[in-house]
């Protein structure tokens, strides 16, 4: 019989069903949690067509399937501040981990949280947010994480953001970097990926590769059409732009951009790629490519790293602290200065050689199971550290 397992709850509201870099963060977590604590009993909160995606139908976890209405933002921001206090009153639980508390927060609970913060990416590009998130992100959320018992969050950037404009104690915010899944993006054959790519995206020649919802304008991919559209204009470089992502807010914009472009016929967006395909897609990439005006982390740059594909990423917030050295970096606002990076990256073999070296090196340090091991330790210490008060007082 099992005594004294810690009982935490593990919630997935936020995450957008695996389509986003937060439901990738959950995904990992819940891959090696209970690996790292196996003194703890995981219960995730999670609708009924999301198991697949999270706990992939594991017996080990308890799910707790909750209503399609809740699927509502606004509903499920007010359930969080009633439906989730009473489960947790319900159930007894020791502590409940938020992976997405950017997106999703209380304002009490009868036991301790843990939350992830991923960024304030608000602070940085307003245009991204209609009056609505503005307004909950700028006002309402930044007292909410003042009531929660930890956070953590991905980068020193976000820490940074998160402790100057909330106010929360800086020895209350833990960075806990992303990782990498190093068994699935590893090097793989250039020619093999080359032709999984042609024969599920039409893609036949070289190509530059961009993975991100395309989320306008926050993703930038307008300005990367740009800056490609002018690379092609001066070289003779046979390369295509791949978009890989499902189309998010303003994706409209961003289509029209490509169809007006002069380049547009060597422009491909491939939807939503599954997540079988990703390692294929950076393995036959000549050069990935990251122009994101802002980011918590950037987790396809250590994928890209990986795979031993080359990086070229924006001079701005986090990216630079993630990437280090191994990156060519650029200013996202510049396409011109855009365009210059990408026809080095692509024509300089000595930089090639130098940027895929020293990404394999750089994304060694990126292990979600070390991300885990960290997070797990945090959600013991303060349930234990409730607990010890809670006694003191029954004395």
């Amino acid at each position: 019989m099992e005594l004294n397992r810690m009982r935490i709850l593990v919630t997935t509201f936020g995450g957008d069903g695996g389509k986003s870099g937060v439901s990738q963060y959950i995904i990992q977590f819940l891959r090696y949690c209970r690996e790292c604590a196996p003194d703890m009993n995981f219960d995730v909160i999670l609708y009924e067509d999301e198991k697949a995606v999270y706990t992939d139908q594991d017996p080990a976890f308890e799910t707790i399937c909750q209503a399609e209405w809740l699927r509502s933002a606004s509903v499920n921001i007010l359930w969080h501040q009633w439906g989730l206090p009473a489960l947790c009153r319900k159930n007894g639980y020791d502590a409940v981990f938020i992976p997405g508390g950017n997106r999703r927060l209380p304002w009490r609970l009868p036991c301790p949280t843990v939350v992830t913060c991923h960024d304030l990416g608000i602070l940085h590009v307003p245009d991204k947010y209609d009056a609505v998130h503005r307004f909950y992100n700028l006002r309402v959320l930044p007292h909410l994480l003042k009531r929660q018992t930890r956070i953590l969050t991905v980068s020193e950037t976000s820490k940074e953001d998160i402790v100057s404009y909330t106010g929360v104690p800086d020895e209350q915010v833990t960075v806990t970097l992303n990782g990498v899944d190093h068994e699935t993006y590893q090097p793989g054959d250039y020619d093999a990926s080359r032709a999984l790519v042609a024969k599920n995206y039409g893609v036949e020649t070289p190509y530059l590769l961009y993975i991100a919802r395309i989320d306008h304008p926050g993703k930038n991919h307008i300005r990367l059409i740009e800056a490609f559209a002018r690379l092609k204009a001066e070289t003779d470089l046979p390369h295509t732009l791949v978009l890989a992502g499902s189309d998010w807010s303003r994706a409209e914009e961003v289509h029209e951009v490509a169809k007006q472009s002069s380049a547009t016929e060597h422009i491909v967006f491939t939807g939503f790629a599954p997540s079988e395909d990703l390692p294929a897609l950076y393995c036959g990439a000549d050069l990935f490519v990251f122009p994101s005006l802002f980011e918590g982390f950037g987790i396809p740059i250590v994928e890209a790293m990986n795979c031993g594909t080359p990086v070229a990423c924006a001079d701005i917030s986090c990216l630079p602290e993630i990437a280090g050295d191994a990156a060519v970096l650029f200013d996202p606002y510049d396409t011109a200065a855009m365009a210059q990076a990408l026809e080095r990256a692509l024509t300089d073999e000595d930089l090639r050689a130098q940027c895929i070296e020293r990404g394999k090196i750089r994304a060694k340090r990126y292990n979600w199971r070390d991300t885990v091991q960290q997070t797990v330790d945090i959600i013991r210490e303060v349930s234990t550290s409730q607990n010890e008060i809670e006694k003191q007082i029954n004395e």
